[in-house]
């Protein structure tokens, strides 16, 4: 094979690389979606940058914002590291918050959804706010509150230890 003719085959599959989806996507176009992991993310957030993407994890209010953990135990040890923050107007944001319910004994942080949630969205991979975030999500219609196999939503809010008595 000639020199030529080889090096046009490396550019045209390194074009080709860059011109295809990440593996993790589904759809074409504008109607593209990626769904990811917490782990994806942390990985190689700038492949996703502007991108739709799908991802689950524990959601809690604090501060003034939403922010999503990759679970709550994370969230739990972690509080302002390694989450995602989520944007999204005041009529989605009041929707989303009648589904949370307070977190008692958590300083600033005021509300968690119970059951893990989705949320779908356009993703930005620069932080957000005073948070140490992976990036933020900027949604149209409102995280997808669906409880995984096995319901969570009839759970109640735990009480902090101590309270319970």
């Amino acid at each position: 094979m000639s020199i030529p003719l080889l090096s046009g085959l490396i550019l045209a599959s390194a074009f080709g690389a860059a011109a295809a989806a990440p593996r993790h996507c589904y759809g074409e176009g504008k109607d593209q979606t990626c769904a990811l992991s917490f782990g994806d993310l942390w990985g190689s957030r700038e492949q996703y940058a502007g991108r739709r993407i799908e991802i689950s994890g524990h959601l809690v209010r604090g501060f003034g914002q939403l922010v999503l953990y990759s679970g709550k135990d994370y969230f739990l040890y972690q509080k302002a590291v390694g989450g995602i923050a989520v944007q999204m107007d005041q009529t989605t944001l009041e929707a989303a918050l009648a589904e949370m319910r307070p977190i008692l004994g958590e300083g600033d942080w005021k509300d968690e959804a119970l059951c893990p949630i989705t949320v779908q969205g356009i993703y930005s991979d620069q932080p957000f706010g005073d948070f140490a975030t992976l990036g933020t999500v900027t949604i149209a219609s409102g995280p997808r509150m669906l409880p995984f196999v096995g319901s969570c939503a009839d759970l109640q809010p735990r009480l902090p230890q101590g309270l319970d008595k």
